[in-house]
């Protein structure tokens, strides 16, 4: 089986002679056959496949030519849109299409994601908005239905507001099913049905642990999983298994059920001498949910800031007859209602408040062991934000039980999962121990193509913010006008990004600036590849972002990407570590920091005529001595110290890639 796998992938084998772009890397071929003996064995397996390896196709092919052999499904789980996307609108196109393969294929998204021909006909004859834009969006909705195929929320060709996202999008609590007079017609359905009878189930990482935390009910069976971009695992099942309340999402709760200043809601639609006691409740938890929240600003500060919970706080949950008393106006309405649809959106409503209830009460006293909790408090125009969150301090032994001990069928793959050439952190990290881990290089010329930059003169992060950020700002301005623009600037915090964007941006008019959060991180791409632009970015472009040719030639990471060790999860994590005897800086925070080092690195050379330079501007890269782990996680590439080998590198490089 194994030599099947390699007649697709060797030189003048399927691939090369359908595609007269493809190219022979014995690293794909290597992984490919590795996924395979994974498949076909029945063992679990972690994969680190260097940037230009085409580990898409490598875990793609083996995962579609088992599913086929045996009549199998496999789940292919991603964490950013961009790899999703990549996937389904280039990788297997490319597989049925080139090479005439005969698999069935499904993208599983999350409920919340599908329209709902049933609530958004309800919609149009509840006169539920009071707002211009509300109404117009509906409308714009309404003309949407007769062009989509699939109802997906981000097929709009806008970004609906939650208030109308709310409803006309498919709530699971608020569903018919097959009574539904629009089952055979539905979007969410007809999705559903091709899931079944797909060989290949393509997810995120968030809709696979909400199928875990549902005891299996969202996806389809399935008898093998690759977690692609498996770095992002634990992050992403520590949040799922998180609790959260905040003050916002309370209050836009209960308006949207009943709001008693503009008498609009879903109780609205129902007979006046049914509600009368469940509006009454409605205001009452209203109330008592606004005081509650002011008496916890009043106590903690109305300034933006994050606050650890070490024990439980003192204050008087005020919330909870309230909303025990409306769950009970619920039920009791519950009896007086015929129509089905009616009962439906009742009962969703009393489920969610007993819901609300439990989890606010989880939250005040601690109830989940071995969980941190805190408080997050961010100043909004129109309110101060209050947020109070829980979430497990290590999830190895949930995945353990809940994913590797029921699977065996498992792959990790991504760019970046080793540290020290090895798996160990991640493995720790996830509870798992693969039969198989092989670690491939990179096939690019990473000597030739890129230039690793250290500013080993520039002041550490630690010093006086008004030493350290003009620096800063200064050698990023060197270096950007040095690339021509055409440059990623990486930041680990908003502040630092903000300072040093005040600083530069009067001294680069030349150039287009796009900076995070005045517009969304996938119109920023879009602008940033259609003229040479300078991105002032933060998480959303350390990863997930594939911009090959020339348009990116310059990576300026400016700080080493350590978790700050104040941040309540960080801090419990590091706190759970010294308690096994468990040195936190040596075996979680570097780990940590070099993997995203990696990934930010790896924004630069995205195909074999790519060249540029990656420039980092932590002086502790050359001052301290664990510097030289970071360097010796990165491809090897050429050094340099000044900015004129910067520019002298810039001004050759072209040349010397499109020779070799």
């Amino acid at each position: 089986m194994i030599e099947s796998i390699a007649k697709y992938f060797k030189q003048g084998g399927e691939l090369s002679r359908n595609l007269p772009t493809f190219e022979f890397r014995s690293q794909q071929l290597q992984m490919a056959e590795a996924v395979h003996r994974a498949l076909e064995q029945g063992h679990p397996m972690m994969v680190e496949a260097g940037t230009g390896t085409g580990k898409s196709l490598a875990y793609l092919l083996p995962a579609i030519q088992w599913a086929l052999a045996h009549d199998k499904r496999v789940v292919i789980s991603t964490y950013t849109k961009t790899l999703q996307e990549q996937i389904l609108n280039h990788d297997i196109p490319l597989l049925r299409d080139t090479l005439g393969l005969p698999f069935r294929y499904s993208l599983c998204m999350g409920n919340e994601n599908y329209l709902s021909l049933r609530r958004m006909k309800r919609a149009g004859q509840s006169g539920l908005f009071n707002n211009v834009q509300e109404e117009e969006q509906l409308t714009e909705t309404f003309k949407w239905i007769h062009r989509t195929e699939t109802g997906f929320k981000s097929d709009l060709p806008f970004e609906p507001l939650p208030s109308v996202w709310e409803e006309v999008g498919r709530q699971k609590d608020l569903c018919l099913g097959k009574q539904c007079e629009t089952y055979d017609s539905c979007f969410y359905f007809k999705e559903r049905r091709k899931w079944f009878s797909a060989h290949l189930l393509v997810v995120n990482h968030h809709l696979f642990f909400a199928n875990i935390a549902n005891n299996g009910a969202v996806l389809p069976r399935y008898d093998a999983v690759i977690f692609d971009e498996a770095q992002n695992l634990e992050e992403a099942a520590t949040s799922f298994l998180g609790l959260e309340i905040s003050n916002s999402g309370l209050l836009y709760f209960l308006d949207r059920f009943y709001n008693p200043k503009t008498r609009r809601g879903t109780l609205t639609r129902l007979p006046d001498q049914l509600t009368g006691e469940v509006r009454k409740r409605v205001t009452q938890a209203r109330l008592a949910v606004e005081a509650f929240f002011e008496n916890l600003l009043d106590a903690y500060g109305r300034q933006d800031r994050t606050l650890r919970f070490y024990r439980p706080p003192t204050l008087n949950n005020n919330v909870f007859l309230p909303l025990q008393e409306l769950h009970e106006a619920l039920k009791s309405l519950q009896t007086g209602l015929v129509a089905e649809e009616d009962l439906l959106e009742v009962t969703a409503a009393a489920n969610r408040v007993f819901e609300i209830n439990n989890t606010l009460s989880a939250l005040l006293n601690h109830n989940m062991k071995e969980y941190v909790y805190w408080l997050e408090i961010v100043r909004k125009k129109r309110l101060t934000r209050a947020t109070l969150r829980g979430v497990p301090i290590r999830i190895r032994e949930e995945l353990q039980e809940q994913v590797f001990s029921k699977i065996d069928r498992v792959v990790l793959t991504s760019a970046t999962l080793s540290t020290n050439q090895n798996f160990d952190h991640l493995k720790e990290r996830l509870g798992i121990e693969p039969k198989e881990e092989l670690i491939l290089d990179s096939p690019f010329d990473y000597k030739t193509q890129a230039l690793l930059y250290i500013a080993s003169d520039l002041p550490e992060p630690s010093a006086k913010v008004e030493e350290y950020i003009p620096a800063l700002a200064e050698r990023a301005l060197e270096l950007i006008r040095a690339s021509g623009g055409k440059t990623f600037v990486l930041f680990t915090s908003y502040d630092t990004l903000n300072r040093v964007h005040r600083l530069l941006d009067p001294q680069l008019q030349s150039y287009q600036i796009l900076k995070q959060g005045e517009l969304s991180p996938t119109r920023m791409i879009q602008r940033f590849k259609e003229k040479p632009s300078v991105i002032f970015g933060t998480s959303s472009f350390w990863q997930g972002v594939d911009i090959p040719g020339e348009a990116l030639t310059m990576v300026i990471i400016t700080k080493l990407p350590f978790d700050v060790p104040s941040e309540p999860l960080i801090e419990a994590r590091l706190e759970d570590l010294r308690r096994q005897s468990i040195n936190p800086f040596r075996h979680y925070q570097i780990p940590r920091a070099i993997i995203q080092l990696r990934q930010g690195f790896g924004r630069l050379i995205r195909k074999r005529t790519d060249k540029g330079v990656v420039a980092i501007l932590d002086s502790r890269l050359a001052r301290r001595g664990y510097g030289k782990q970071f360097v010796d996680s990165l491809p090897p590439c050429s050094q340099a110290q000044t900015i004129a080998e910067v520019e002298t590198f810039l001004s050759n490089g072209l040349q010397k890639v499109v020779e070799k």
